[in-house]
């Protein structure tokens, strides 16, 4: 004993590493996209490098734009080239609806390359235009072509800010703010990981937060591009719908207060939207309280399984019961009788056999043993031999 206790706190800090070294593993590393704590001008640093390189990244795909622009593009008039701009007030889009249509015909091709390029790079750069690059749509196109193709362009454009965001964006992540950003979503994620599709679909719809922050802090937050791009086409889709309508009655408007952006009528579509993503939630949620129900059921039935239950008159219960013994030819079978005893009976019982003498309730047919049997019987037959 005295040799197996001086060896217990060897033992016990042994089991102590151990434990450590197999927690090690089990304990939460920083995650991609987070920086641990880091000195003041090692952060002023890893964000100049980060500014570096998002503006370099910025120039080369303002030139790959002109130069797709500048070969794409048909040879313009004289008079077309000022309204060849990206529309940021409702003159310049109806300036260029109006120039657009004119060489739609004639080049159709080259007219949708720069229309797709165009709306990709607002979308990776987060800038302002897309809503009136998707009215344009609607009015180039009419709304059965320009619906996907704008939807398709802002999911397209949406996953590339997302890469430039997963190799920049954890520069913006020493930040206290982004920081915290990132930890308030990190919790929100991973409460809806079930009906993740369907969460990030209504964030899309919702007007908050921004579409640029979802963009940036989405690859940190362990989404994958796919169901990014899935939920970013599903829910653009139901205000693409209300852009592209509006595109399609544009020649008519006088000003952009008749767009009705704001109606009865859009906050109806939007909220039928809402109503059809979420049922594939209820629906999911209605399932996995049955299928648990169900499950709960099956568990019991297994436990309980060989067992029956049968109460008693007085309110005991029988656990198991053994067959009920069969009469054979020739021989008669006493029927037995099972006696249920309550707890304050079946204690008594057991101090009167403590003092009193065992009592035989049933006995069955006399044993007799052949051996002692024919011994007594040679017993008996010996003579008698007298001294």
């Amino acid at each position: 004993m005295r040799s197996s206790r001086s060896a217990s706190p060897a033992s016990s800090l042994r089991t102590t590493s151990d434990r450590s070294s197999l927690l090690s593993h089990v304990l939460p590393t920083t995650s991609y996209g987070t920086l641990p704590h880091v000195p003041a001008r090692q952060t002023r640093r890893i964000l100049l490098t980060a500014g570096i390189k998002m503006a370099v990244l910025f120039i080369v795909s303002t030139a790959f734009l002109g130069g797709t622009l500048w070969l794409a593009l048909p040879r313009l008039d004289e008079e077309d080239r000022p309204d060849l701009r990206i529309p940021k007030s409702f003159e310049q889009l109806k300036a260029l609806n109006l120039l657009l249509k004119k060489y739609r015909d004639i080049y159709p091709a080259r007219i949708v390359i720069c229309y797709v390029t165009t709306y990709l790079f607002l979308q990776a750069f987060s800038l302002p235009g897309s809503m009136y690059l998707s009215i344009l749509g609607g009015a180039v196109w009419g709304v059965p072509i320009a619906l996907p193709l704008a939807c398709a362009c802002v999911a397209t454009g949406a996953t590339l800010c997302y890469l430039i965001a997963a190799a920049l964006g954890p520069a913006l992540l020493v930040l206290p703010k982004w920081k915290a950003k990132l930890d308030t979503w990190s919790a929100t994620l991973n409460a809806q990981r079930e009906n993740l599709l369907s969460y990030l679909i209504v964030l899309r719809i919702a007007p908050f937060p921004p579409h640029w922050v979802v963009n940036v802090l989405a690859p940190h937050l362990g989404i994958g591009i796919i169901p990014f791009w899935f939920s970013t086409f599903l829910g653009i889709f139901g205000v693409t719908v209300i852009h592209t309508t509006i595109g399609g009655g544009l020649d008519d408007m006088t000003s952009a207060k008749d767009f009705h952006l704001i109606s009865w009528k859009n906050f109806l579509g939007l909220s039928a939207v809402v109503v059809g993503v979420l049922i594939p939630v209820g629906l999911r949620y209605a399932l996995k309280k049955r299928v648990g129900e169900i499950a709960l059921a099956e568990d019991e039935e297994e436990q309980n399984n060989g067992y029956i239950s049968i109460s008693a008159d007085n309110g005991d219960t029988i656990l198991a019961q053994g067959p009920l013994p069969t009469a054979k030819k020739g021989k008669g079978v006493a029927t037995g009788t099972l006696i249920l005893l309550s707890d304050s009976e079946d204690e008594g019982m057991d101090d009167g056999l403590e003092v009193e003498e065992d009592e035989i309730l049933e006995s069955g047919p006399r044993i007799v043993v052949e051996e002692a049997k024919k011994d007594s019987e040679q017993g008996h037959s010996m003579p008698v031999q007298h001294s």
